[in-house]
């Protein structure tokens, strides 16, 4: 009996005090000397986003593209290459503006479907391309948004005809007799 106490007393005082190691050395978000690395982990990959512009055709000149904008992706508003038409309302309202893609971008301008499309006033214009943008956190105190986009990177510009809605054809009205 007293072989039995003292193998639960045993047992006991193992569940009582946990065998501990030491830790290993450069833990999770530590570096070799123990001190946490900053911003400078996550902000040394320069991350890119895409930047669409859709409007309306203006003019074309050497090497550019111009165009009354009718709608634009989030990146492409808050990157500073759109102007702001109405500052009253929140974020940037770029309906209305124009914009102008720089001859410095080497981008694929398509023409139409089969590439053959003479750009009229009002065609439509689509300007696809990526933008760099530093994170929020990796920017420096006080930047604003549009200082942490670089000069966006446009690929592809796409001119086509407006897309023409087929105007509603009411049907006629049959009286049903009951």
């Amino acid at each position: 009996m007293a072989g039995k106490i003292s193998a639960v007393v045993a047992a006991l005082a193992l569940l009582a005090l946990p065998a501990t190691a030491p830790a290993a050395k450069g833990g999770h978000g530590k570096g070799h000397d123990g001190k946490s690395h900053g911003k400078s982990r996550g902000c040394a990959k320069v991350s890119t986003r895409g930047f669409q512009v859709t409007g309306t055709f203006v003019s074309m000149g050497e090497g550019t593209v111009t165009l009354t904008v009718t709608s634009a992706n989030k990146h492409a508003r808050e990157s500073g290459e759109l102007a702001d038409m109405d500052a009253a309302r929140k974020g940037v309202q770029a309906n209305g503006a124009t914009y102008t893609v720089p001859a410095t971008d080497a981008f694929e301008l398509v023409l139409g479907d089969d590439g053959t499309l003479v750009p009229a006033a009002g065609d439509r214009v689509k300007v696809k391309g990526r933008i760099a943008v530093t994170k929020k956190r990796c920017a420096v105190d006080g930047t604003s948004t549009a200082d942490r986009y670089a000069t966006p990177d446009v690929t592809r510009v796409r001119i086509s005809h407006p897309e023409v809605e087929a105007p509603e054809v009411e049907a006629p009205e049959t009286e049903t007799q009951g």
